[in-house]
């Protein structure tokens, strides 16, 4: 039985509301920092951490550093942007750290917003999978916040995540690649969901909106030596279940699928460290990767336009949604009857279409009404 509103819900163009932000009086900080708390369009409440800094942006503006688990690594965050904006040459730039208020469980929030879902069932692990909504609150609510307050440079944004939030970082460059430019995924935790973010339905929507959007980021994927194997410094531990989750064969698998069109992607093995004590390591790599003027690959070549010659029109993504479920089945069974000789274009086509202007949860919940349609109609699902 589908859920009517995870489907609502992902198929709906957010409202445009303002953004609802809260200063938080007398909060700790570090020096040339603030802090201010945000509310999603699902209510739930962020608390955001800004470094600025010392000097007066750079033609072009600040580069913006996004640092996922805000409440851990902000700090860390900052002073290695800061000891590289202090080098001969070094370029200022912005941290903002995306965390939780004060008394909030953050092992048990990070865990739901860090990690994307199968579909409407729920996810085996309880307390898991709103990625969708969480990326969806990056994009609409808090990037144009940051945008309002500083002189930024939209160019040069980075993401930087560890562990669920090194899976989130693939998760939303999957499926925004144009979200930021520089992409740090530290230890990502590959292995959630029985390997999800390996599957084909998830990473086969990157290369068609690549072509689309002409974006063209740029991915390092981290892990430490002892991520994969006992630590010699310490106790063994939970031997096993490193093995089992092999970040390490992992996160080089993942690089290797990245290196696609339009993509430039590097796996770095951490020596003599292990998932936790590997954090700091990862920040500095990451914080260098993204201040590098490493030269961006061509975009990926544009696909050749398609000429349909069936009668059956293949709407946009935006009319696409639009429609009512009723309406999108009937389109489907029309499609059902074109000639064998076209029919493999025009799904391919189709596909490329929704591919290119949905997210993996958007498609998913599709695909989940799809099936429900040709069980409400007693017809098969061929496509």
């Amino acid at each position: 039985m589908i859920r009517a509103a995870f489907i609502a819900l992902l198929l709906a163009t957010p409202a445009a509301v303002a953004a609802q932000v809260t200063p938080v009086p007398d909060a700790p900080v570090l020096h040339r920092t603030s802090i201010f708390d945000m509310k999603s369009d699902t209510g739930r409440t962020f608390r955001i951490f800004v470094a600025e800094p010392k000097i007066a942006p750079p033609p072009g503006g600040y580069p913006v550093f996004y640092v996922l688990d805000g409440n851990w690594m902000f700090a860390t965050a900052t002073d290695t942007i800061r000891a590289l904006e202090r080098r001969p040459g070094g370029s200022p730039a912005i941290v903002v750290g995306i965390g939780y208020p004060e008394g909030a469980e953050v092992n048990k929030e990070r865990a739901l917003d860090l990690t994307p879902r199968l579909g409407s069932p729920e996810p085996k692990q309880p307390g898991t999978g709103n990625a969708e909504a969480f990326m969806r609150f990056i994009e609409t609510k808090l990037k144009p916040e940051i945008d309002k307050r500083y002189d930024i440079n939209a160019a040069r944004e980075t993401l930087f995540g560890h562990s669920f939030g090194g899976l989130f970082t693939l998760y939303a460059l999957i499926n925004k690649p144009t979200l930021f430019d520089n992409w740090v995924a530290a230890s990502p935790s590959i292995w959630f969901e029985d390997k999800l973010m390996q599957k084909g339905n998830v990473r086969r929507r990157l290369a068609p909106k690549l072509g689309v959007t002409g974006a063209t980021p740029r991915v390092l994927i981290t892990a430490g030596e002892f991520e994969q194997a006992a630590d010699p410094d310490f106790p063994p531990g939970r031997v096993e279940v490193l093995l089992e989750r092999k970040q390490i064969d992992n996160g080089r698998e993942f690089a290797e699928f990245l290196q696609q069109p339009g993509v430039t992607a590097k796996f770095e093995l951490l020596a003599g460290e292990d998932h936790g004590t590997v954090i700091p390591v990862a920040i500095s790599r990451g914080v260098r990767w993204a201040a590098s003027d490493a030269k961006r690959p061509a975009p990926a070549p544009k696909a050749a336009p398609y000429v349909n010659k069936t009668g059956v029109k293949i709407p946009t993504v935006e009319d696409y949604v639009k429609l009512t479920p009723e309406q999108r089945y009937e389109l489907r069974i029309r499609s059902r009857k074109i000639s064998p000789a076209l029919h493999p274009s025009w799904v391919a086509e189709f596909d490329r279409t929704l591919g290119a202007g949905l997210t993996y949860g958007e498609h998913r919940a599709l695909a989940e009404e799809r099936e429900a349609m040709d069980k409400k109609h007693g017809t098969k699902p061929i496509d």
